[in-house]
């Protein structure tokens, strides 16, 4: 899977790809939203990994955008201020998942289990929806 990682913090956006590339996957950085927002209309990604405070930017804000061009798109928050409160915001907005900074590899591989599965769910929703469509072309109409 592909993921971009959008961080302010080098040393933390730097470790989370390094992660990310030692579970076989590949990991993109960015260091402010406007940047992994440029990223998502250049490239393609499974999943984004998104810090909830981005300097002036604010990591909740930076989501909306981010499902409003790529609905389907899961993302993950991460935040070293983490809160019920934030993570019920981020989930009431879209974010598919939330990790406290720092996270353990173990919490890691949690979330990529669930992203995997949302993934997965995603391509078979797809793909049903291709059938559906095709046999509607397909049959004769009454």
């Amino acid at each position: 899977m592909d993921f971009l990682v959008i961080d302010d913090d080098k040393t933390f956006r730097d470790a989370t790809c390094l992660l990310i590339d030692a579970e076989g996957h590949y990991a993109e950085s960015a260091c402010s939203g406007a940047v992994g927002l440029e990223l998502l209309q250049e490239e393609k990604f499974d999943a984004v990994l998104l810090d909830l405070n981005l300097g002036p930017e604010k990591g909740l804000d930076i989501l909306d955008q981010i499902l409003k061009c790529r609905p389907n798109l899961p993302v993950i928050i991460f935040t070293a201020q983490g809160s019920v409160k934030n993570a019920v915001e981020a989930m009431r907005r879209g974010a598919v998942d939330f990790l406290e900074k720092p996270f353990s590899r173990e919490q890691f591989h949690l979330v990529l289990a669930r992203v995997r599965r949302f993934h997965e769910l995603s391509k078979s929703i797809e793909r049903l929806e291709r059938e559906v469509k095709e046999s509607n072309a397909q049959s004769p109409g009454p």
